[in-house]
C-alpha cells in the first residue's frame, strides 16, 4: 500500500490520512501494545530478558561478594 505525502511537510494527504494508523486513539491499550500479537510477543520477550538479566547480575554479585575457602 502506498501513501501520498505532501511535498514540504511530509504529512499524509487525502483519504490515506484518515485511514492511517493512529496510535493516539482511546482504546485503553498502552501505546507499546497497540499493534497486537507481535507487540505483545516483543514486549514479553524484552521483559523476560530484562528480568532474567537482572537476576543473573544479582546472583553474580552475591557470589562475588562471598569469601573463597582457603585450603
Amino acid at each position: 500500500m502506498y501513501y501520498k505525502f505532501s511535498g514540504v511537510t511530509q504529512r499524509l494527504v487525502g483519504a490515506a490520512a484518515s485511514a492511517a494508523y493512529n496510535p493516539q486513539k482511546a482504546d485503553g491499550l498502552p501505546v507499546h501494545l497497540k499493534r497486537g500479537v507481535p507487540d505483545k510477543l516483543l514486549y514479553r520477550t524484552t521483559m523476560a530478558l530484562t528480568i532474567g538479566g537482572t537476576i543473573y547480575c544479582l546472583v553474580a554479585l552475591y557470589m562475588a561478594s562471598q569469601p573463597r575457602n582457603q585450603k
